[in-house]
Order: C-alpha cells, then structure tokens, then sequence
C-alpha cells in the first residue's frame, strides 16, 4: 500500500530495482554521473514512479546505501562494550562500501543542503541506537552519542581522506582508545 493509503498500491518490486540500480550506478559513474532519469531508464520505470518515492537523488541514495531504517540487528543482546565495537566496526564496514564511497561526497554537500533530510538522518540513525547505549535519565545519551559521532567520523574521515591509514591496526586504536567509555560510571546530561 502506499504511504497515502489512496490510489494503486505500490510494486516493491520498483522500490527493490531501484535501489539495486542505484548502488551499481553509484560505482560505476558516481554521484555526479548518477541522474533520476538513467536511475529509471536502466530500472524499467518512470521517472514519475522514482519521484513519487524519493522526492531528490540525495533521498534515493541514503535509502539505496543505508536503507529506511537502521539495521539494529548487531546491537541485540549487546552490553556497552559489544556496542562501542559494532559502531566502530559498522562505521568502519559502512564507509568501506564501493558505492558509499561513491556517494559520500556529493552526499556530504546535498546533505548541507537539506535540513530536514540532514535533520532525518540524524534522528532516525542516531536516535534508536544510542537508546540502546543506555538511558537518557542516566546520562548515557550523550556519552552515545559522542562515541558515535566520533567512530562513524573517523570512519568518514579515513574513508575520504586518510586512506592509507585506513587499516585494521588503525581501527583497533581507535576502538582502544574508545572502550574505556563502555566502563566509565554514567555522567548526567
């Protein structure tokens, strides 16, 4: 059904292609090649059934390489220490993806662009998981927070930037540097 709950209900099968042509046009051309109008051309469908769903290319991308929702699958059944691994590790996996690497760039700067796809991202990808870090009326949040903000940048900034840094030794310091934080006592907010 589609999100209005009026008028034809929705193929998924447009929604799947779409976003499988979008990841390999991503590496293929990158983010300045990539177009709506190829997305649709090369996935069999308007270009009208593209823009009814995601209203830009920025929105089609960060559906097509993070999906609608985060996957909160790794966090199940974690404790603080097993949380501060998986966000360095995924942020690690994450901007090490061919076609998040393609997008990130022209992503970063439609992104600054958009509030409310900036304002979007950060709520629905933050939010959930750092309520898994701890309770808000403990004070974990923004200790959360910081650790997510710092693992996933320094996963951007080697991804884009230090390159030939971006190894495993270095993830394991930085991993080191932040595990002292899944043993610290709660501060309040």
């Amino acid at each position: 059904m589609n999100a209005t709950g009026t008028g034809r209900p929705r193929d998924p099968r447009i929604d799947t292609d779409v976003l499988a042509v979008t990841r390999a046009m991503l590496v293929e051309s990158g983010w300045e090649q990539l177009s709506m109008r190829a997305i649709a051309t090369r996935s069999g469908v308007s270009r009208a059934s593209i823009t009814r769903r995601w209203p830009s290319k920025a929105h089609l991308v960060l559906d097509a390489i993070l999906g609608a929702t985060p996957d909160l699958s790794p966090f199940e059944g974690t404790d603080r220490e097993g949380w501060i691994r998986w966000v360095v590790t995924g942020s690690a996996e994450l901007f090490s993806r061919p076609e998040v690497r393609a997008a990130t760039p022209g992503l970063l700067a439609a992104i600054r662009d958009h509030d409310d796809l900036r304002t979007a991202l950060w709520r629905g990808f933050s939010g959930p998981s750092t309520q898994l870090f701890g309770s808000a009326d403990s004070g974990e949040s923004s200790t959360a927070t910081a650790v997510l903000v710092l693992a996933a940048g320094a996963a951007l900034f080697t991804s884009l930037i230090a390159v030939e840094d971006d190894t495993p030794a270095l993830r394991a310091k930085i991993l080191e540097l932040l595990m002292p934080v899944a043993r610290s006592e709660p501060e309040r907010d």
